[in-house]
């Protein structure tokens, strides 16, 4: 019988068995991008994702270089403070 390891959050547990040694590709720079905000939205430092990934996923790391880069930089925007230009008001 095959032996069967859960992986993940109770409410999103993914499995497979020992003998089933092909991994899904995970190359899309879009898909990759969705699989990087979900982590960080559970909480799982940046330098994590890519290990993380690894492990259930064959990942194509210059891509997840990329979308990990895009994500964060938007993150960044988004978080600092937009200065307004109140020079005109007066």
């Amino acid at each position: 019988m095959p032996r069967v390891i859960a992986i993940g959050r109770a409410e999103d547990v993914m499995r497979y068995t020992h003998e089933d040694n092909i991994k899904t590709r995970l190359t899309n720079r879009f898909q990759l991008r969705i699989a990087v905000e979900k982590l960080l939205e559970q909480g799982v430092a940046e330098d994590l994702i890519p290990v993380r990934l690894a492990r259930i996923f064959y990942v194509d790391l210059d891509e997840l270089n990329a979308a990990l880069d895009i994500v964060l930089r938007a993150k960044r925007q988004s978080e600092a403070p937009r200065s307004e230009d109140l020079s005109a008001v007066a």
